[in-house]
């Protein structure tokens, strides 16, 4: 898995840059004075810039009559399934639909590394692909 986005613009690295810390500040914000010892363990393991973004193809055209623009494809991978759930990153969804230092669409999932490390095992395309074409922000 590769590590740079020395392939993408300035502004687009710029961008999730602050798509990165979003995520984190959201997470920490949703884990913040819980007293359950899942949430208190509660990791981000690795967040991963999958799709048209990490392959160098896509499309930033809003200004042309179809106005159409690739989303970035976020891959992030907690250290437990229970903290894929929605409401840890609904807030976080919230900010990067609204944040104006993100004006790309961020496409954003979230899975546990047990789930993940068992996708690849069954060779699940998806996870197959973003393990060989991903960037890890």
């Amino acid at each position: 898995m590769r590590s740079s986005l020395e392939h993408l613009p300035e502004k687009k690295q710029r961008e999730l840059t602050r798509a990165v810390e979003i995520i984190h500040e959201e997470f920490s914000n949703a884990l913040e004075g819980s007293s359950a010892a899942f949430k208190k363990r509660g990791r981000i393991l690795k967040i991963i810039l999958f799709g048209s973004y990490a392959r160098g193809t896509f499309v930033d055209e809003p200004h042309t009559m179809k106005g159409y623009r690739s989303d970035y494809d976020i891959l992030v991978i907690v250290n437990s399934k229970k903290l894929a759930e929605a409401e840890y990153w609904d807030k976080a969804t919230d900010r990067l639909m609204w944040d104006k230092g993100v004006s790309t669409p961020v496409g954003l999932i979230v899975h546990g590394a047990r789930e993940v490390n068992n996708f690849l095992a069954d060779g699940q395309y998806f996870f197959v692909d973003i393990l060989r074409e991903g960037i890890v922000l």
